[in-house]
């Protein structure tokens, strides 16, 4: 461990961190852009400056390494005035359109310009204007003008989401954050980039002028797409879902969720969903009360008890369903005598089950993915099944992890490969055969 003053304070921290990452530890806040806690320093905000003493110029704390006895200043004149100087910079050419930017409210350049910014600009020149760009149908570039080359969308699909969609061209003030030769961005994840985004130039399309940040409520939730449970809070207005956005939890999803988990609300809002309970009349649906509905189907059930008896009676329920739900559809069906409920609603193999009051699960905790040196991966094609599980494993890859896939096709894993084995399903238990004889004779 590694000892330094922090404004005044003792603080310890691993030798290697930053000076950003001790700020951290010590509950001490230092503005900043590019830094991100989840991504490889950048450095290129400066937003970070610090006051180190025996430095001769202020040091940016996101790439400053601790050093025994160092002594950092946060909040000195010197420190103080860098930051102002870096944000004046940075105000240049951001237009100055708060009021109808959609990060309005949570944007957090717009916070950091009201401690550090000046009342009024000394520049006079014409702002430079960067020409919108289309990459699909979840992520808004219509004001690029608003980027400050903070590279954290750039360094999120490079390092997580295992495709360099975005990257810099040009330099100077001439730089722009673009996809190459006019792709779409068509990654999972890509919806964390709107996230990280610290300005308004990354924008959610679906949500885009539809409400403000403070006129929503939240409600915790948790993804019902696959298995990961992933932690989300869903934002409401009038009782209608308008946005849905990570709730940070290090144990499962970290900061992140897939695009599914974000953007599927747009079907809660469709035409096409039915509102209202529907009985067949004549033949013909119509539309009525929910009192008229359930009384119909409670006195249905009631006569089948009463002329089939209560094992001709059952129950299919969704897996996508929440624990409550399955618990109250069983208890409802057990309570007319049944015990006909299941979950297996498609063609597949369930011989593979848990025995009674027991459940599959992982092995072990989701957050072990990211520190995993060796991972074989059978008949799963992990970007798109579990899309924050592939986003741990490669993380692993990064930091020296191997991984071994055994499929049926060739997929694009968005991360090197040190083995992959393809066979039809029916090969695999053979395939797993060699792979396990091959392991006992290299332990032998």
């Amino acid at each position: 461990m590694v000892e330094i003053e922090l404004d005044g304070r003792r603080v310890s921290v691993a030798e290697g961190s930053m000076v950003m990452h001790a700020a951290d530890a010590a509950g001490v806040y230092i503005p900043h852009f590019c830094y991100h806690k989840k991504l490889s320093i950048a450095a290129n905000c400066r937003m970070c400056l610090v006051e180190i003493e025996k430095a001769p110029k202020p040091m940016p704390a996101c790439a400053t390494p601790v050093t025994q006895g160092m002594v950092v200043r946060t909040k000195s004149d010197k420190a103080v005035k860098a930051q102002q100087s870096v944000m004046e910079f940075l105000l240049i050419n951001h237009p100055l359109d708060c009021p109808i930017c959609d990060q309005g409210g949570e944007c957090q350049l717009q916070d950091l310009a009201v401690g550090y910014g000046m009342s009024a600009s000394r520049y006079g020149e014409e702002k430079r204007v960067v020409f919108h760009k289309e990459v699909g149908p979840l992520i808004s570039m219509q004001e690029m003008t608003r980027c400050i080359h903070c590279t954290r969308c750039v360094r999120f699909g490079q390092e997580l989401g295992g495709v360099m969609e975005f990257g810099m061209q040009e330099r100077g003030e001439h730089a722009e954050i673009t996809t190459f030769i006019g792709r779409s961005v068509d990654s999972e994840v890509s919806g964390n980039m709107i996230d990280i985004c610290p300005v308004g130039a990354l924008t959610s399309k679906p949500f885009r002028y539809s409400a403000r940040t403070w006129e929503l409520s939240r409600r915790k939730s948790i993804s019902p797409h696959d298995s990961t449970g992933a932690n989300l809070v869903v934002q409401v207005k009038r009782d209608r879902v308008m946005r849905v956005v990570p709730l940070e939890n290090e144990a499962v999803n970290e900061c992140w969720i897939a695009d599914r988990d974000r953007f599927s609300y747009e079907a809660l809002n469709a035409e096409s969903r039915l509102k209202s309970p529907l009985i067949k009349q004549g033949g013909q649906w119509q539309a009525v009360s929910w009192d008229v509905a359930l009384n119909y189907v409670a006195d249905g059930l009631q006569r089948i008890k009463a002329e089939h008896g209560s094992q001709s009676i059952g129950a299919l329920a969704s897996p996508h369903s929440t624990l409550e739900e399955l618990y109250l559809l069983a208890a409802l069906v057990r309570g007319l005598g049944s015990e006909n409920i299941d979950h297996r609603l498609r063609h597949s193999d369930f011989a593979n089950r848990a025995a009674d009051g027991a459940a599959r699960w992982l092995g072990l905790p989701i957050e072990a993915l990211s520190k995993l040196d060796r991972v074989l991966l059978v008949g799963s094609f992990l970007r798109k099944d579990h899309p924050l599980f592939a986003m741990r494993i490669r993380w692993a890859v990064r930091h020296g992890a191997q991984v071994t896939s055994l499929h049926a096709v060739h997929d694009d894993w968005a991360m090197p490969l040190a083995h992959r084995l393809t066979a039809a399903p029916s090969a695999w238990a053979q395939t797993l055969a060699g792979v396990a004889a091959a392991v006992a004779q290299a332990k032998g």
